[in-house]
């Protein structure tokens, strides 16, 4: 694959400027005093706190889990004498700030937080370090302690450079599931698969959508946006049996099975979504759902914990279930969520490394489930929290969860070979430009401003014209 640094750095900037990917996080439960860890691990640092003086500053997203760890910081601080300061900012403002430092070797941030549609980018281009010759030289202690096979499998890709290894560890992992009302099930007779088509979701979805009661049949994004209707639509298109390029780089947004796939999300909008569909990204459609006037909602997997806290006013009414299949394809869940890395400027890097791993172990994790109880903890990230009875007590998406994100694959995602890897949105520097062009026309179609032929077409001079101007093809 060929990636120009010029193509790619206008990307990332475009990233920048669009909506936000993957926004879901639950709402805290309680807030009783933190607890000091009852146990010693390799982390601790006994005595006079050689590493005291140390200071790291972390560029971070402000969503609710990375909130959550600079709050806690200063128990890394205990046990090791190395502050921890963070930048927080929105997604589009840290997105930015991120890459105008890091992409000149600024050296204002030690470690940062970043998608999984940058990640291997950034290795790839020098601005981040390697993780596996760090992880190779822990102690038997350290490595036991980490226990880096805990680590959910899957995601291991998404945070991974194709060519150069681990870039980041996942912060927290997400993928895409069916969440539905159980009680509007049951009263309409109608009983949900635990891996349903999408066929199946249309008409269960029409069946219970009705807007003169205020409740739409089915939630699902249709704002404009790579990173907002793209995101779910892209699932979709690969249940449906189509894929973005073939393998000579060629755009295939004429296919029959492209073509059937945008037929179907427009019958489903327009059936049985909401009338402001097109202005409905990730926080309009959670906020139907949590509000009690959606029957079915089809995202992110992190969405969950929302829905069963104590303040929700679904808990303990909502059911969940996999990611439809089409007639293309089986489960087409997607992977996602925010890793953290090491810029190659950390003046620091065995601190920076030895917070990476603080932050990312389960001792972590006890520590978040502490002070905000365990519906709370990072999602979608180690085995070991999936297996734990006080986690599982509370998140009864979990057994769901976990299945969705084990059998994600991010390089095997299409029903034919891919020259790309990537779930919905392709991992390509392009991308944030095609998806976010290609979301509008298909809002367009969706609202009937466009017909499926000009839509089609308008899409695919536009991914055409993408992959010459990076050397894709002539």
């Amino acid at each position: 694959m060929k990636k120009y640094f010029k193509s790619m750095c206008l990307a990332l900037l475009i990233v920048a400027m669009m909506a936000t990917l993957f926004t879901g996080c639950g709402a805290k439960q309680q807030t009783p005093d933190t607890k000091d860890p009852s146990t010693k691990t390799p982390q601790d640092t006994p005595g006079d706190q050689p590493s005291a003086g140390i200071e790291l500053t972390v560029a971070s997203v402000n969503n609710g889990p990375m909130v959550t760890m600079s709050e806690l910081s200063s128990e890394f601080t205990k046990q090791t004498g190395i502050k921890v300061n963070y930048v927080m900012l929105t997604e589009n403002d840290i997105r930015s700030k991120i890459q105008q430092d890091v992409a000149v070797g600024g050296g204002q941030f030690d470690l940062v937080t970043l998608g999984t549609n940058d990640i291997g980018t950034y290795l790839d281009n020098g601005w981040t370090e390697p993780l596996q010759p760090l992880f190779d030289k822990m102690t038997e202690e350290e490595k036991e302690w980490y226990d880096f096979d805990d680590l959910i499998e899957a995601n291991i890709p998404a945070y991974s450079s194709a060519t150069k290894g681990l870039a980041a560890i996942p912060l927290y992992g997400e993928s895409t599931m069916i969440m539905y009302r159980k009680d509007l099930f049951e009263k309409a007779g109608l009983t949900m698969p635990e891996e349903p088509t999408w066929e199946q979701i249309y008409e269960f979805a029409k069946q219970l959508h009705d807007p003169a009661n205020n409740m739409v049949g089915m939630a699902l994004r249709g704002k404009p946006g790579y990173g907002e209707n793209m995101y779910v639509f892209g699932t979709i298109l690969y249940a449906y049996g189509a894929q973005w390029f073939d393998m000579d780089w060629q755009p295939q947004l004429q296919t029959n099975e492209m073509r059937a796939a945008w037929e179907f999300y427009k019958k489903l909008q327009n059936e049985a979504g909401a009338k402001d569909v097109t202005s409905n990204g990730y926080t309009e459609t959670l906020n139907l759902m949590a509000s009690g006037n959606a029957a079915i909602y089809y995202d992110a997997t992190v969405s969950a914990a929302v829905f069963e806290s104590d303040n929700s006013a679904i808990k303990g009414k909502v059911g969940y279930a996999m990611s439809p299949s089409g007639p293309g394809k089986g489960n087409t869940q997607t992977i996602g969520g925010w890793g953290l890395s090491i810029t190659s400027s950390c003046k620091n890097k065995d601190a920076a490394f030895k917070y990476l791993t603080w932050v990312t172990s389960k001792d972590y994790v006890q520590l978040v489930a502490d002070r905000d109880g365990w519906i709370n903890v990072p999602s979608g990230a180690r085995t070991s929290t999936y297996t734990n009875p006080n986690y599982k007590a509370v998140a009864s998406f979990a057994d769901i969860t976990l299945k969705s994100l084990s059998g994600a694959s991010f390089d095997k995602q299409a029903v034919n070979p891919t020259p790309y890897t990537g779930n919905s949105l392709p991992n390509i520097p392009e991308y944030a430009s095609i998806g976010e062009q290609v979301g509008q026309i298909l809002a367009d179609y969706i609202s009937g401003g466009k017909s499926l032929d000009d839509a089609l077409a308008e899409s695919q001079r536009i991914a055409e014209q993408a992959m010459r101007d990076g050397g894709y093809i002539k």
